[in-house]
């Protein structure tokens, strides 16, 4: 049996309430400063949403590296080319981690690993761990496109590291990366492993992959059987994709039941009402989780590193209006080796679910209401 004896270890970067993207007065402080030197140097306090949100969750040491940088810079081209460049490369991360990108298809590619699935949802008991459904998928946390990338396209793996490492001390990324590179200096050799891995049922997985909410690492057992998760929605923005001011306030996750295009996540509570019918509950900003596993060597938990790694770039996607679905419909071209990342069509598919439950009428509906509004208790 897991222990129930949790080490605290939230995210250094959490400063204040920023779990709730409510941002800190020591960060607002440095933007305030980033701004002046954006001013002066490029004559724009806005811009791009990515850069914006990457702000909004970067280490604020490494926002105080990049004013102290570009201060120190001894020629203003250099200096303007430097922010010009930081600041378009943003959107590289957020497309990257969104798998919003094409990808070409090789008989070398990195293959699924179907051993690594089997233990992600032995370990979690073949059930989602969020809302408790049978028959979950196992779902990668460092996206499975992006490893195969590493392996095709290594330039642009190195690229997307090396954005990471300006937004995040360095202590951090490495930590990251050691995750599933063996050899960290050597990122064409990635490991597909159940700890980059958890059991989500196929809506939630769906919702996640399209960045409409974010995990949060809270907690970790001495003995390695039991970690405590957070759940957090991400509430779509009110900017659209135009430039935004850097001071610009991002919207608070707190008190969401679901995403604003209405899709929630119901979850088994484990009770039941008088009739003997079982009752459904809401997952919440806020509502923790737990994962636990009988064997740590053999089926170990998800990795804390790689779930911070994703909760502070699942908000940025979240907080950017990345995660939002594109203004062009991306098809498969037919004479080439390409595939391109329809991340939307499973958000269609539950939102096309939901409208027919919506259409029924009530008797035929279900004896549980699947998108209920109190949260569980």
């Amino acid at each position: 049996m897991a222990s129930t004896c949790m080490t605290s270890k939230v995210p250094l970067s959490d400063l204040e309430g920023e779990h709730w993207n409510v941002r800190s007065s020591q960060r607002t402080d440095i933007l305030k400063q980033l701004k002046t030197v954006l001013n002066d140097v490029i004559g724009s306090v806005t811009v791009s949403p990515c850069f914006w949100a990457l702000c909004q969750t970067a280490d604020v040491s490494k926002l105080e590296s990049m004013i102290r940088d570009v201060s120190e810079m001894p020629k203003a081209s250099v200096t303007r080319g430097f922010l010009e460049a930081t600041i378009d490369d943003s959107d590289f991360v957020v497309d990257r981690w969104l798998q919003n990108i094409s990808v070409k298809s090789t008989t070398s590619s990195m293959r699924r690993s179907s051993s690594a699935s089997d233990q992600c949802k032995a370990r979690d008991n073949h059930r989602c761990i969020l809302t408790g459904w049978p028959n979950p998928e196992a779902a990668h946390i460092y996206p499975f496109c992006l490893l195969r990338a590493a392996q095709r396209e290594p330039r642009a793996s190195h690229r997307f590291w090396h954005l990471l490492g300006i937004f995040w001390e360095k202590e951090r990324v490495d930590r990251w990366k050691a995750e599933f590179f063996r050899d960290s200096p050597n990122l064409t050799d990635p490991a597909d492993t159940c700890s980059n891995m958890l059991s989500l049922d196929k809506t939630a997985h769906a919702l996640w992959g399209a960045g409409r909410f974010a995990l949060r690492p809270v907690a970790l057992s001495a003995d390695r059987k039991a970690m405590q998760i957070e759940f957090y929605w991400q509430k779509k923005p009110a900017h659209g994709k135009d430039e935004i001011d850097l001071l610009s306030e991002p919207e608070t996750s707190r008190g969401l039941y679901d995403y604003d295009d209405g899709e929630g996540l119901s979850c088994i509570t484990g009770k039941r009402g008088k009739n003997g019918q079982p009752k459904y509950g809401a997952l919440v900003s806020g509502q923790r989780v737990t994962v636990s596993t009988d064997d740590p060597d053999k089926r170990p938990l998800p990795s804390w590193d790689l779930l911070e790694m994703q909760w502070v770039l699942q908000r940025v996607a979240g907080m950017s209006g990345a995660a939002e679905p594109s203004d062009h419909k991306r098809e498969d071209s037919g004479d080439t080796d390409e595939t391109l990342v329809d991340r939307e069509a499973p958000i269609r598919r539950v939102r096309e679910v939901f409208k027919w439950l919506d259409s029924m009428p009530e008797e035929k509906k279900f004896a549980t209401d699947l998108t209920p509004k109190l949260a569980l208790q």
